[in-house]
C-alpha cells in the first residue's frame, strides 16, 4: 500500500471539484414560454420551503410507514435574468425533508449554506469554479471546502444529517430544522478531506466511504456510533473518475472506468479522456486486511451507479451497476435544459442494468439485461449480502427529459415489473423501506417523489415492493414543486 500525504491528498483535492444534480421553483424571469418540464429546472426559493403538510391524493398510508426521506440536488441556476450556471452540477445544494408520523407527511426544504453559496449570495452571481465552470479569477479558493456546493447525496448516521459533495468535506446539517452546522472533520487531520457520495452501510450501521483525488484513494471506516474506526490510503494507479463504487461483507471493490483526468483544472469536465483500451479495471481490497488486494478486468464500460455487490460460497463477487458504452456523465452539463430547450437525443445515452461478475481468479463477464435505467437501489438489510431484487428508475417520454417509470428487476428469475406513470411525470430515485416484522427483500416499501407536470407539483408515492406493476399504495401531494435531486436516504 502506497503512502500519501494528507498535503499531497488536499493539493489534487482542491483542482478536482465535481459534483451531481438539477433544480427548481419560480424565481426569476417569465416562465410561461417555458415547457412544462422545465419546472424541475427552475432556481428555488432562496429562504427555501418552510414546513408544510402533503396532502394524501391516493390510497392508504401503510401502517408502520414511519421515518424520514432525505433528498439532495443542486437548486440554484440562475441569477438574474440571463446570469445561468454553466453546468447543473454546480448549482447549490438543497436537502429536502419529508418527514413520515401517524400517516401524515410533512415536508420543509433547505439550501445547504456553504461558503460557495454564502458568497455567490453576497455577489449575487456564479463566482466558484467547479466541475463544468471556469469560474471567476476574485474567487477565494484556500481549499476543496470553498468550492463545496453540497448538492449531490445525504447520509444520517447517529442521528446526524450529512450533505455530500464529491471533493470535500461532508456537510453536517440538523436532521429536524436543516440548520446547516458546517464541514464535519472525522479526525483532526482529515479536515477538508473529500468523502465521497456514495457511502456504503452495513447492516450493523458501520459506514464505509472513499475519499477520491487522482490516483490517491482514502478509505473511511465510520462506526454507528458515528466515530472513526480508521482511514487508510490506497493508490490505484491512475486518476480515474470514480462517483460510486461496491462492497461486500468482506472485500471493497474500487471500479476503475478508462475515463481519466490527468490535469483537474476546472471546468474539471474538459479534462477527462475517455481510454477504452485500457478497460474496466476492479480493485478488490481485503477489507480486514489492505496489503491484501487482487485487480481483475473487463471490457470497456462506463457508469455513475452500482445497486450493491455480494459474493457467492466460492468467493464469486457479484454486483449490479447501470453501464454505459461511453461516458454520459456531464455530457452537455444540462444547460439546455436549465433553459428549457430539449437537448438533442443521442443513442450513448442508454445505460444497461448489468451483473458484473468476477470470479476468485481472472477476468470479470457482464451479464446484461437490456434494462435501460438509472440509481439503483437495494434493500439495506442485504447490502453486501447475497440478494435477488434491484429496484431503478427506467423509462423516457419522446422530447422531455427524466424517467418515467419505476421497475424492480429479480435476478434469479429473470423477471422485471414495472409502473409507468406516463409522460407527465418525472420519476426521481426510489428507496427500499424494510416493512415491520418482515425479512425478505420483497417485505419493503419503495418510496420516492415523482414530479407531477399536471398539477405543477411533487408527489410523494410508495409502493409495495412485491407488486409494483400494481401501483403506488399511497400518493401524498405537496401544494408546491421542488427541485428534482439525485440521491436520499431514509432514517
Amino acid at each position: 500500500m502506497t503512502q500519501l500525504s494528507r498535503r499531497h491528498f488536499l493539493t489534487a483535492g482542491a483542482a478536482g471539484t465535481a459534483v451531481f444534480g438539477l433544480g427548481l421553483a419560480p424565481a426569476f424571469g417569465e416562465t410561461s414560454a417555458l415547457p412544462d418540464w422545465h419546472l424541475g429546472y427552475r432556481t428555488a426559493p432562496a429562504g427555501g420551503f418552510d414546513p408544510a403538510p402533503l396532502r394524501l391524493v391516493h390510497g392508504r398510508v401503510p401502517a408502520g410507514l414511519d421515518g424520514t426521506l432525505y433528498r439532495n440536488g443542486p437548486a440554484q441556476f440562475l441569477y438574474g435574468k440571463d446570469d445561468y450556471a454553466s453546468h447543473w452540477f454546480d448549482g447549490d445544494g438543497m436537502v429536502q425533508r419529508i418527514a413520515i408520523a401517524d400517516g401524515q407527511a410533512v415536508h420543509s426544504g433547505r439550501f445547504v449554506e456553504t461558503v460557495k453559496r454564502r458568497i455567490e449570495q453576497t455577489e449575487s452571481r456564479f463566482m466558484a469554479p467547479g466541475f463544468g465552470t471556469m469560474g471567476d479569477p476574485d474567487f477565494p479558493v484556500m481549499g476543496p471546502d470553498d468550492v463545496n456546493a453540497a448538492n449531490t447525496s445525504v447520509i444520517v448516521i447517529n442521528g446526524e444529517l450529512h450533505a455530500l459533495w464529491e471533493a470535500g468535506s461532508a456537510i453536517a446539517m440538523d436532521a429536524e430544522t436543516l440548520e446547516t452546522k458546517g464541514a464535519k472533520a472525522w479526525r483532526d487531520d482529515l479536515a477538508g478531506m473529500p468523502f465521497l457520495a456514495h457511502p456504503k452501510t452495513e447492516p450493523d450501521g458501520t459506514v464505509w466511504n472513499l475519499a477520491v483525488s487522482g490516483p490517491n484513494v482514502g478509505v473511511y471506516r465510520i462506526g454507528s456510533d458515528g466515530a472513526l474506526k480508521s482511514f487508510q490510503l490506497l493508490n490505484i494507479g491512475t486518476a480515474a473518475y470514480i462517483h460510486d463504487w461496491a462492497m461486500t461483507d468482506r472485500h471493497l471493490v474500487i471500479m476503475v472506468q478508462p475515463w481519466i483526468n490527468e490535469a483537474l483544472r476546472p471546468p474539471v469536465v474538459e479534462g477527462f479522456e475517455w481510454r477504452p483500451e485500457d478497460g474496466f479495471k476492479f480493485l478488490i481490497v481485503d477489507k480486514d486486511d489492505f496489503s491484501k488486494t487482487r485487480w481483475a478486468q473487463g471490457p470497456a464500460r462506463a457508469f455513475s451507479h452500482t445497486g450493491a455487490a455480494w459474493e457467492d460460497s466460492d468467493g464469486t463477487i457479484r454486483l449490479d451497476a447501470a453501464l454505459y458504452k461511453e461516458p454520459v456523465l456531464g455530457v452537455g452539463g444540462g444547460v439546455d435544459e436549465i433553459r428549457g430547450k430539449m437537448p438533442a437525443s443521442n443513442d450513448q445515452f442508454t445505460s444497461d442494468l448489468t451483473q458484473i461478475v468476477i470470479p476468485p481468479s481472472g477476468d470479470a463477464r457482464f451479464l446484461e439485461t437490456g434494462i435501460d435505467g438509472e440509481f439503483p437501489q437495494v434493500d439495506p438489510r442485504r447490502h453486501g449480502l447475497p440478494r435477488r431484487l434491484t429496484a431503478l428508475v427506467t423509462g423516457q417520454a419522446p422530447n422531455r427529459p427524466g424517467p418515467t417509470a419505476l421497475s424492480v428487476h429479480d435476478w434469479d428469475s429473470g423477471r422485471t415489473d414495472t409502473f409507468e406513470f406516463g409522460a407527465s411525470r418525472i420519476v426521481e430515485e426510489f428507496l427500499f423501506v424494510p416493512k415491520p416484522g418482515g425479512e425478505g427483500e420483497a417485505d419493503s416499501w419503495l418510496i420516492g417523489p415523482v414530479l407531477n407536470l399536471k398539477t405543477g407539483t411533487s408527489d410523494v408515492c410508495v409502493f409495495d415492493a412485491a407488486h409494483v406493476s400494481d401501483g403506488p399504495v399511497c400518493i401524498w401531494r405537496a401544494d408546491r414543486a421542488w427541485p428534482l435531486g439525485f440521491h436520499g436516504t431514509w432514517a
